[in-house]
């Protein structure tokens, strides 16, 4: 429960916009009200950690015990909240995927009702909705349903958002099919970040779609049009358009080579880097479902709701949702993401509040109250040990249950 009780953060480094700094970071109720030398209230002293404005996930799917995109259920949110936030997230958009209309409009509907009740103490916030589909490119597919792919449309659009009650924030979609510029011009007048993703777009399409109001990429590299020097495509395009933001996934060095995360750093810089998950949830997949993960080359079914899965050689394992310890395995958290990678970056932890706080935090049009460590905004913070692993977490002036 969030109290107006006054509590003084005691930290030599506290990670704010303008650098790092030292002193005591206070808090009262669920909000953030100032960074100075002067305790106030009752003190917490986290003087040998590190505080860290909380991880905001614009496009995760799932994330340890539920799946929203999959099972589009109450009880997937419950799970994501709490267990995104053992992953350093403090904040995130519930991600669809492209599946049957009445599942689409059913779990857009649960989402905005979880947006609209769920509580501080039920862990990271919910705060909008990602569409990704299904107005997309079947050539550029990937784990998508290519039976419930759709043409764009402004009216199927405005039926998606009346079943989330307003709570749509970020749409991914294809920019180069018939409808798409027209949506687009839709969706940017209406407030909602537009992304370009699972698309075949030429570098002239997606300059259309920018003067239209398209201002980010999806998982940049994978499922899009790569760059060739006579048609630089949509990966030419996202590198060219330096006020254009481009998210990637977890850091694992398996869906971007450490080179390539470097090369679009170096172009995006802090200002436009958006990191994100795109993690799945895979216990929480529904019974029967099975599918091929070509990256990981293991196959993942889902049998008497138990996890099976079977690598390239034929041996399998069974995961249970219950089996937090390997559950918390089966896909890279947020937080080692970011380890992975910021030693990597400009300014060290104070980029990496940029590109995986501010920026994803701005796309889902938060930023007035995620995002940084800053007076007036929501107390979402991360302390973190000596070897930046977490120590606790804030969610909205709440400090979380850690799971073992």
């Amino acid at each position: 429960m969030v109290t107006d009780t006054l509590l003084s953060l005691a930290s030599q480094r506290i990670v704010t916009p303008d650098g790092i700094r030292s002193g005591y970071l206070h808090i009262c109720g669920d909000k953030i009200t100032g960074i100075d030398e002067t305790p106030r209230g009752r003190v917490i002293d986290y003087h040998h950690a590190m505080l860290m404005p909380g991880f905001v996930d614009i496009h995760v799917h799932g994330w340890g015990r539920g799946s929203f995109a999959w099972k589009g259920e109450r009880d997937s949110l419950r799970a994501m909240s709490q267990d995104l936030v053992q992953a350093g997230v403090t904040a995130w958009l519930a991600t669809s995927a492209t599946q049957p209309e009445d599942f689409l409009c059913e779990s857009l509907a649960t989402a905005a009702e979880w947006i609209a009740q769920a509580t501080p103490a039920e862990g990271a916030e919910a705060v909008g909705i990602h569409m990704e589909g299904p107005y997309i490119n079947p050539k550029f597919i990937g784990m998508q349903r290519l039976d419930c792919v759709q043409p764009p449309s402004i009216a199927g659009f405005e039926r998606y958002q009346r079943a989330a009650r307003g709570h749509v924030r970020l749409m991914t979609l294809a920019p180069e099919l018939p409808g798409a510029l027209a949506l687009i011009r839709h969706l940017h007048q209406s407030g909602v970040t537009v992304s370009a993703g699972h698309t075949d777009a030429t570098f002239d399409e997606i300059s259309e779609a920018i003067t239209a109001g398209l201002s980010h990429f999806t998982h940049a590299f994978s499922a899009m049009r790569g760059l060739h020097h006579r048609e630089p495509g949509v990966v030419g395009a996202l590198m060219y358009y330096e006020d254009t933001y481009a998210e990637v996934a977890k850091q694992s060095g398996i869906t971007l080579r450490p080179e390539v995360f470097d090369i679009l750093y170096r172009l995006k810089k802090d200002r436009r880097l958006v990191m994100m998950s795109d993690c799945l949830g895979y216990v929480d997949f529904p019974e029967g479902f099975e599918f091929h993960h070509y990256l990981r080359q293991e196959t993942f079914r889902i049998r008497q709701h138990a996890l099976e899965i079977t690598d390239c050689h034929g041996c399998t394992r069974t995961i249970r949702a219950e089996d937090w310890p390997e559950v918390r395995k089966l896909e890279m958290s947020f937080l080692d993401s970011v380890k992975n990678v910021v030693e990597r970056l400009a300014h060290g932890w104070v980029s990496a509040a940029q590109v995986a706080c501010l920026n994803p935090a701005i796309l889902a049009g938060v930023a007035d109250r995620k995002g940084s460590l800053t007076p007036g905004k929501d107390a979402d913070i991360l302390v973190l040990n000596a070897e930046h692993e977490l120590h606790a977490v804030w969610c909205r002036g709440v400090r979380q249950p850690r799971v073992k």
